[in-house]
């Protein structure tokens, strides 16, 4: 983590936090791409983190690079989070939840007034 951590930094990215989840059961037995010290390729269990981080593309495609070559590493996903931002800018009023709200409200008082 702390190579992925000073890779978003050291290119503007900015790191809100990284929790650490635990050791926990797979969904299913893993193998990994090659054994590891002890010879062991096949796991039923691992350590669950997650990275928060604010970068450009570019910096994401970087570390999910640095996640895919790093051997102990048995699958990693990168997701997009949602925020509120993103719906107040959205600009098809179909997909705006908010204008949505605005568009319902007209209506109520559109179909009041007139009575």
């Amino acid at each position: 983590m702390r190579e992925v951590s000073l890779k978003i930094v050291n290119n503007g990215g900015i790191v809100r936090s990284i929790q650490n989840h635990g050791i926990r059961q797979l969904p299913h037995r893993f193998k990994a791409k090659y054994t590891d010290r002890d010879g062991i390729r096949y796991y039923e269990k691992g350590r669950f983190i997650s990275i928060f981080y604010d970068a450009n593309p570019r910096v994401m495609r970087e570390v999910g690079g640095i996640l895919n070559l790093d051997d102990q590493i048995l699958r990693s996903t990168h997701l997009r989070a949602t925020n509120k931002f993103g719906d107040v800018n959205n600009l098809r009023e179909s997909k705006n939840p908010y204008v949505q709200q605005i568009l319902e409200e007209l209506e109520l008082e559109g179909s009041s007034q007139k009575k």
